[in-house]
């Protein structure tokens, strides 16, 4: 197996457990990115960004990264609050006044980036054509009503936070940029690699690697039976948060551009482990142009106080995934990190990115191959458990 890029010798034994993901796993392509004391230490990548093994993934190769976008999504929203336009703890309505309309006026921007403001589902069927119609997409999230006491419970916001972040975004933004814009402008061109939420009609679309969608029974049987149970319902407040709109409901969609074009902040980015990696890592990095500064780090690093009524999501119907400040944080079933502080973006199939202070640490991947597992995928803890064993042994 033929892989590429950069290896710091000193950290080899990383690049082989790249190695058997392909060889043990059956990896098609695939992208490697690891910083450690805010130098890149790992940038690699390799196999085919096609189906049919005819075309290398190459350097620049990216890929649909799922809900790891919303790691990007959130990282716009931190550099915001390092730059004073706003406070986690602040009402949604001190900058977005339609917000309140559905007696959403007591939500604060910390409730919604935990997932507990009861915003999981939109009532109205979300298509294409909305969602590229940025005014009447915002009227629609602004008048929905939540689906339970906003604090009462954690439930996955599974495509729509990354919408109520674009819109507070483009309202604290002096410049009223939506996230999209944001990011090119300000994030983008002070980055290495890619990572993009909607991408233009004339991008260079050869780049883009090919998804192999995960098995759907494959999927459901890794899943609580009551998830399952809820999943078949369309009146159910699972199905209607996963499949709304309806074209989530395929992966394979995510291959054609008229997706990819659309500015879906919470799992319709595209990106390459260059991209994610060198992101968190300028977050953290004191000598970079986004570093963020100690409050704003603080803050995401503090682990989240349990909701009203328990750990259990509401919308996955166990106790899976925790999030603060729009990131993920580690679990006891999500165990990516021994550190409370840790944080990172995980998507659908096995893209991830994860940043532990401690060590400073960030280890990002990529992959057009999609793993039915819901978290702690074999791909996943292979490369986490070299990298821990490299780097965190011997600290």
């Amino acid at each position: 197996m033929k892989i590429e890029g950069y290896v710091n010798t000193e950290y080899a034994e990383i690049a082989d457990s790249f190695r058997e993901n392909f060889e043990l796993y059956g990896e098609i392509g695939a992208s490697l990115c690891v910083y450690h004391n805010n130098e890149k230490v790992i940038d690699i990548w390799g196999g085919h960004k096609d189906l049919q093994k005819r075309k290398n993934w190459d350097e620049n190769t990216v890929v649909p990264i799922f809900s790891a976008t919303k790691a990007i999504a959130a990282s716009c929203l931190a550099i915001c609050h390092s730059r004073s336009l706003f406070d986690y703890n602040d009402l949604v309505i001190k900058y977005w006044p339609e917000f309140g309309a559905g007696n959403k006026q007591e939500i604060t921007i910390e409730q919604l980036l935990q997932h507990r403001a009861g915003l999981s589902s939109i009532d109205k069927k979300l298509d294409a054509n909305l969602i590229k119609d940025r005014r009447s997409l915002e009227q629609v999230i602004a008048d929905q009503k939540p689906h339970w006491q906003p604090g009462d419970f954690q439930g996955y916001h599974v495509w729509n936070i990354g919408w109520y972040i674009s819109s507070l975004i483009s309202r604290i933004d002096p410049q009223k940029r939506f996230l999209k814009e944001f990011l090119e402008q300000e994030v983008l061109p002070e980055v290495e690699g890619e990572v993009r939420i909607g991408v233009d009609h004339d991008y260079d679309w050869a780049r883009v690697a090919t998804l192999q969608p995960f098995s759907k029974i494959k999927g459901l049987l890794s899943m609580p039976f009551e998830f399952v149970f809820e999943f078949f319902k369309p009146w159910s407040l699972t199905y209607r948060s996963m499949l709304n709109p309806p074209f989530a409901s395929n992966h394979s969609n995510f291959n054609k551009p008229e997706i990819l074009q659309l500015e879906i902040g919470a799992g319709g980015g595209i990106g390459n482990a260059r991209g994610l990696a060198s992101l968190i890592d300028s977050l953290t990095n004191k000598n970079h142009s986004l570093h963020l500064n100690d409050e704003t780090l603080e803050y995401i690093m503090k682990y989240p106080g349990e909701p009203t009524k328990g750990w259990k999501d509401i919308v996955f119907k166990h106790d899976a995934f925790r999030f603060h400040a729009g990131f993920m944080k580690p679990s006891e079933k999500h165990h990516f990190s021994d550190s409370s502080k840790a944080f990172g973006g995980f998507g659908a199939g096995g893209s991830f990115v994860q940043y532990v202070p401690e060590h400073k640490l960030t280890i990002a991947y990529t992959m057009n191959k999609m793993s039915s597992e819901m978290m702690n995928m074999k791909r996943e803890v292979n490369i986490r458990n070299s990298v821990y064993r490299m780097i965190v042994k011997n600290v």
